[in-house]
């Protein structure tokens, strides 16, 4: 995932704003030299500045390929694309000083009289989409194909797959959960929702468009773009081009669009519809990539506690047993084992006829964390049940039956004992043996919580996996080793390397 609003992470020839502008973060208002801090990153690139250069990514490429990885890039648009807006407006400005109006438009990203007042998902304004009706656009996603499918093939892995993102071009302000300022209820509503535009709503360029017939309003422009997009890819040689889920939206199969193949990376959560769309799209001929949020966004918590770290907007507490329960080919399943974001229990039918997806994929969005040591927290150990569910296929998951209805508490189909089996012996692997590998290759992983009962105690403790090691206290300042099967009487806990290097956060007994 190599831009985003918050940023553009990859040196691409011919284009140097990308980099001097979009990897860079300082106090500038006019946004010239650099992007403004993001989410409290600071203006000092400590935090949230940075690229890879040409010949590092070059290296990361001709790596993975010795590893026998593919590397799949990802350059979001029309959405998420503030940073190469930004970047290419600075460019802009500095050739128009020049003197060069022409070069100055060649990479232009937005239609200068677009006045569509619009908010982002991530709370932006109208420069977070690129406009997909001016010429720009275009020029600008066949200089950026062609740039790094050339290091692809300088690498000794020729592209084979281009993800293009299409996710969320839209206003949040025009979507669930806004009411009009002008409602009935006087109790509800602060936004004029009748100011609000969707995106291009008010740009020149695009209403010629909707004028010549072109398309009938501003809402097929994502999937006309996504169409576009792909005629540039295939023209590269390069036979898949992928999408989240967004981006083909209204497409009527894999065969609306140029390259030989479509992946779309499906990320609706089971409780919103995930089971049912996603069956859809691999019925349509897309090669379909599970990343359901509930299950497989690692910048969610790991537990639901005020102190851990990670968004909540689909899942309150993601740990490794989530992780590790989720049935892939039975998505309807799901709804048997886990609740949803609240807690709460939820039915799924298996409506849709039987699917074969292509994967599923793991997402750990970095806005929000700081460190590398914090980036491996969130990714292991879940990424290591992640690889369990991807590789392997358990006795516990059922074979997929069109009609069948599962609910937490209410069916009984699952095989649950077969499930905390399973777990038992991969949680073992884990502790024994795995995590010391881990440790032992530097990889700072998410120390496991003492489970601890609530009361007066004396307590006898017990650890998310085999071999785990916890540390208790009667003062919070020294700590003893915790001995497995003992009854310590203590009121704080936390959890501790094997090698003993790195130690968890401490925690409270309740009551105490």
């Amino acid at each position: 995932h190599l831009s985003d609003d918050e940023g553009w992470r990859v040196q691409i020839p011919g284009l140097p704003e990308l980099t001097d502008v979009g990897a860079r973060r300082c106090h500038d208002l006019s946004e010239t030299r650099c992007l403004l801090p993001q989410l409290g990153s600071g203006p000092d690139n400590q935090s949230g500045g940075g690229y890879l250069t040409r010949a590092d990514y070059i290296d990361l490429v001709r790596y993975a390929q010795a590893h026998f990885i593919e590397v799949i890039p990802e350059f979001d648009m029309p959405a998420h694309a503030r940073a190469a807006v930004v970047s290419m407006e600075a460019r802009y400005r500095k050739l128009m000083a020049a003197g060069q109006p022409q070069a100055a438009n060649e990479y232009r990203l937005l239609d200068p009289q677009d006045q569509s007042n619009t908010l982002s998902v991530q709370f932006y304004d109208r420069r977070t989409y690129l406009n997909p009706c001016v010429p720009g656009s275009q020029r600008f996603v066949a200089k950026l194909v062609s740039e790094v499918a050339a290091m692809h093939r300088e690498a000794g892995q020729p592209l084979q797959t281009w993800h293009f993102g299409g996710d969320e071009a839209k206003n949040i302000l025009l979507g669930g959960g806004f009411q009009d300022l002008k409602g009935t209820d006087p109790g509800k509503g602060k936004v004029d929702l009748a100011k609000q535009d969707k995106p291009w709503g008010r740009s020149p360029a695009c209403q010629a468009l909707v004028s010549s017939g072109q398309i009938k309003s501003v809402d097929d422009l994502p999937l006309r773009f996504a169409r576009q997009a792909s005629g540039i890819v295939a023209g590269q040689g390069i036979a898949t081009m992928g999408a989240w889920q967004d981006g083909v939206h209204g497409a009527a199969g894999a065969s609306d669009f140029a390259t030989a193949h479509t992946l779309v990376t499906e990320w609706d959560t089971l409780y919103w519809g995930a089971a049912q769309s996603a069956s859809d799209l691999a019925n349509k001929g897309f090669k379909t990539v599970l990343a359901m949020p509930d299950y497989l966004y690692f910048d969610f918590p790991y537990e639901l506690n005020p102190r851990e770290h990670g968004y909540y907007w689909a899942s309150r507490d993601t740990d490794s047993y989530k992780v590790f329960s989720f049935a892939p080919d039975n998505l309807a399943q799901n709804a048997e084992v886990m609740p949803d974001r609240q807690g709460k229990p939820f039915a799924v039918t298996s409506a849709a006829a039987p699917a074969r997806f292509a994967g599923m994929q793991g997402q750990a969005w970095s806005e929000i964390v700081r460190t590398d040591a914090e980036f491996e927290q969130r990714v292991y150990p879940r990424m290591l049940a992640l690889a369990e569910r991807a590789w392997h296929k358990a006795a516990w998951e059922r074979p997929y039956q069109a009609g069948e209805t599962y609910q937490l508490g209410v069916t009984h189909l699952v095989d649950k004992a077969a499930l905390n089996a399973d777990w038992q012996q991969f949680a073992a692997v884990l502790g024994w043996r795995e995590a010391p590998k881990l440790e032992k290759a530097g990889v700072r992983y998410r120390l496991p919580m003492p489970a601890v009962q609530p009361g007066s105690g004396p307590y006898a403790v017990a650890t998310e996996w085999p071999g785990a090691r916890l540390q208790y206290s009667t003062d919070g300042r020294s700590w003893q080793t915790y001995q497995p099967g003992r009854q310590v009487q203590a009121n704080y806990w936390r959890g501790v390397s094997q090698d003993g290097s790195r130690v968890g956060r401490a925690e409270t007994v309740s009551g105490q």
